[in-house]
């Protein structure tokens, strides 16, 4: 093997020790990866993969199939010794290669609306800006006001004919841990059947909550419509009862109107905004 050359390959299980010096140097604030490694690590639609120099895990990345057979990138991290020297491209063209073999068409990624070197890498990959979403977070007590009753909805055809008439308010995307979900029927009828859709008949009120992981550390606000004070309130609720510590929302900044909802109940503004890029050729790359 030529001296410096980087290999990528599929993660194995004793890598975590590595993948975890990987993720505190690169993102230390934001460290997650070994409370989701063993689903990571044992998803064979997907792949997680890991880049090496001279045998050293230097970089990760995930490549996970969504419900509406979409790719969602994440956990992309490179150690800072090694940033600039083409791991997170061969990362990228790994993410390419699963993508063809899997028949996927269409990628998504995250990133903050700062960090311009991961928002560059991706639009060396054909990658465009689909949305900017800002996010809000309650801090939940031991005990909150009294909420609507609302009831889950479990009937995909149901929870489509609630939640799409609102997609255009959302531009589109629903977003659980920062993972942005098409807003389309295939993904209504997944959080149905994964009992993520709610509705207070009384109110016309629905809301979408859950999490893709971590539940004890948030629960998110998908999207919600109809009675505001309602819909936050059970929110509110439903994160006690799941013993979360706080409740999440990501919303499009040119919704005033939901940014002034969640501001006068109290939830915080994160202190920058996020972004979402689409590569939809991504089976012909």
């Amino acid at each position: 093997m030529t001296p410096n050359a980087i290999t990528v390959r599929r993660a194995r299980r004793d890598d975590l020790a590595a993948i975890n010096i990987v993720e505190a140097g690169s993102t230390p604030g934001l460290r997650y990866v070994a409370r989701v490694f063993d689903d990571f690590v044992s998803d064979e639609v997907g792949e997680f993969s890991v880049a090496e120099i001279d045998g050293q895990v230097v970089a990760c990345g995930k490549f996970t199939v969504m419900p509406d057979h979409s790719a969602w990138l994440e956990t992309l991290r490179v150690l800072p010794a090694y940033q600039g020297r083409g791991a997170g491209k061969r990362l990228y063209e790994r993410f390419f290669e699963v993508a063809r073999r899997e028949g996927v068409t269409t990628m998504r990624m995250y990133t903050g609306v700062t960090n311009l070197v991961s928002k560059g890498l991706a639009e060396r990959f054909g990658f465009r800006l689909a949305g900017t979403f800002r996010g809000a977070w309650l801090p939940l007590e031991a005990a909150v006001g009294p909420a609507l009753a609302f009831v889950p909805v479990t009937d995909p055809a149901r929870a489509t004919a609630l939640l799409m008439p609102h997609a255009p308010r959302w531009t589109g995307f629903v977003v659980m841990n920062r993972t942005f979900y098409a807003l389309t029927p295939i993904l209504c009828a997944d959080f149905a059947r994964a009992g993520r859709v709610f509705e207070e008949r009384a109110s016309g009120s629905v809301v979408v909550l859950g999490a893709r992981f971590m539940p004890e550390q948030a629960l998110h606000i998908g999207m919600y419509a109809g009675d505001t004070r309602a819909c936050l309130d059970f929110a509110a609720h439903l994160g006690v009862t799941r013993g979360a510590s706080r409740v999440s929302c990501l919303f499009p900044p040119a919704a005033a109107d939901i940014q002034a909802e969640l501001t006068e109940r109290g939830y915080r503004l994160e202190s920058a905004d996020f972004i979402v890029m689409e590569n939809g050729s991504a089976q012909h790359a």
